[in-house]
């Protein structure tokens, strides 16, 4: 594994060994040798990252969204009902933390609260208008997807979702 992560993960992300500065005043400053970092996964993984982060914010722009409130409408979607409390121990989301994005896409209209049974928590339960952004949203990730697999591979991506699956699992 850490000699696929160090050899598909360096040209996947076309990252080169050594990295030219910015130019200043007209001069390009000499090149930093990054080699000592390249064979660390935890290096690899925080390129992959920036280069996901990018593209993944760049992709929900035109819908306003952010890639947390795109994993809340999953969450709600898929689990209608469930409360405040549950959502935010699925994606480790403080109690308060979760509450301004919840605010933001209610007022969006595009997820709602409702009471639950026990009247003491609310159900989550997205909108018609939520469920179809969703539905928009999943299609513009898929694109996502399609762009991180032409980086890395067919088989380097389902490698990759397989070596990453130990952190997606709930805690």
């Amino acid at each position: 594994m850490a000699h696929w992560t160090q050899l598909t993960l360096n040209r996947a992300l076309s990252r080169p060994r050594r990295r030219s500065l910015a130019l200043e005043a007209g001069k390009q400053r000499p090149e930093i040798n990054v080699a000592g970092l390249t064979g660390l996964a935890g290096y690899l993984i925080r390129q992959a990252q920036l280069w996901v982060f990018e593209d993944f914010n760049a992709t929900l722009t035109p819908l306003a969204l952010r890639p947390a409130q795109y994993s809340i409408l999953v969450i709600v979607r898929d689990n209608p009902g469930l409360s405040q409390m549950a959502l935010s121990e699925v994606l480790g989301i403080g109690r308060s933390g979760i509450i301004p994005p919840l605010d933001e896409l209610q007022s969006r209209g595009l997820l709602e609260r409702l009471p639950s049974s026990d009247r003491r928590t609310h159900a989550l339960h997205l909108t018609e208008a939520g469920t179809a952004l969703l539905a928009h949203a999943d299609r513009l990730v898929q694109e996502h997807e399609r762009r991180l697999m032409d980086k890395v591979g067919a088989e380097g991506h389902q490698q990759l979702v397989r070596v990453l699956e130990v952190f997606g699992r709930h805690r």
